[in-house]
């Protein structure tokens, strides 16, 4: 089943204090929210290259994008020192406003862009994609659908090669005005 989900609660699980804001941007025509972990349950560690790295912990933030114009929504993760870590994007269907919060149904394909910084060398890796291909297989997502999806991360990843995805070019501009505030 497609996953609808509340942009708070994304990635927030281990989160036990916060600061959450968002913001419409009329340039990028996108919601911008920015998360802020204040207080931590434990830190959340990812495997990059063979070694456990701290994707998310006390201090690190998260600038989400949430574009109306797009495909997908995507996930910036910088740490207790404003490092970008890794950029993390979901190709999704729609993106909706209520009551002060952002939700998007999630099609499963994640496009993840690995940063030197954290990862040691640029890659871009598609994930989810046999919890993607298991949900066609059992009806959930239609042929069409699914071929588009497929089109959705591919154009994603040849903006992220080509240097002209215009999240990645901010760089950590909203971060920063956005933690200044």
């Amino acid at each position: 089943m497609i996953k609808r989900k509340r942009l708070n609660d994304v990635y927030m699980r281990e989160v036990t204090k916060s600061k959450i804001k968002t913001v419409f941007n009329k340039e990028l025509n996108s919601y911008i929210t920015y998360k802020h972990s204040i207080e931590t349950s434990s830190s959340v560690g990812i495997y990059v290259n063979g070694e456990r790295k701290i994707i998310f912990d006390k201090g690190y933030s998260i600038i989400e994008y949430s574009p109306l114009d797009e495909e997908y929504n995507v996930r910036v993760y910088i740490d207790d020192k404003g490092n970008i870590l890794q950029y993390y994007f979901d190709v999704i269907e729609g993106i909706e406003y209520t009551d002060g919060e952002v939700y998007y149904n999630d099609l499963y394909l994640d496009i993840l862009y690995h940063v030197p910084y954290f990862a040691g060398v640029y890659y871009i890796e598609l994930a989810d994609e046999g919890e993607f291909i298991d949900a066609h297989n059992k009806g959930e997502i239609s042929d069409d659908l699914f071929n588009h999806c497929y089109e959705v991360a591919e154009n994603i990843m040849k903006s992220i090669k080509e240097k002209t995805n215009k999240f990645i070019n901010r760089g950590t501009k909203d971060y920063l005005e956005m933690k200044e505030e």
